[in-house]
């Protein structure tokens, strides 16, 4: 996990090991709704990273105590917010990385493996 950023490979071999895993999507809500990546193994939540860097604390209660000793792996269309998100809960304490090349590899990613 070099510069805390994840492979989609990465990842991938997280959630088949069931390693415990927290996806925080930290798009705006409208693009969460639409589309994230939900994983069988893993819980996921939307954080939008503007509410997160204009709060006191990033997360909410629910979301907090759901990021408790678990492996935080922020996402967003192209990995760019989502490195400043997984920063930004690095300085309040949680593990977090980033997903490289954000949903967007994720896709090519999974329809390579099809």
């Amino acid at each position: 996990m070099q510069n805390h950023i994840l492979t989609t490979i990465q990842l991938s071999e997280m959630l088949e090991k069931k390693v415990p895993v927290l996806l925080l999507d930290v798009r705006d809500a409208e693009k969460f709704v639409s589309d994230s990546l939900v994983h069988e193994n893993a819980s996921t939540q939307n954080a939008p990273y503007l509410l997160m860097k204009e709060q006191d604390k990033p997360l909410d209660e629910e979301t907090e105590k759901l990021a408790q000793n678990v492996q935080i792996v922020t996402l967003c269309t192209t990995g760019n917010k989502a490195l400043k998100a997984a920063a930004l809960l690095r300085e309040h304490g949680f593990h977090a990385n980033a997903l490289e090349g954000g949903l967007t590899a994720w896709k090519e990613q999974s329809n390579e493996t099809k």
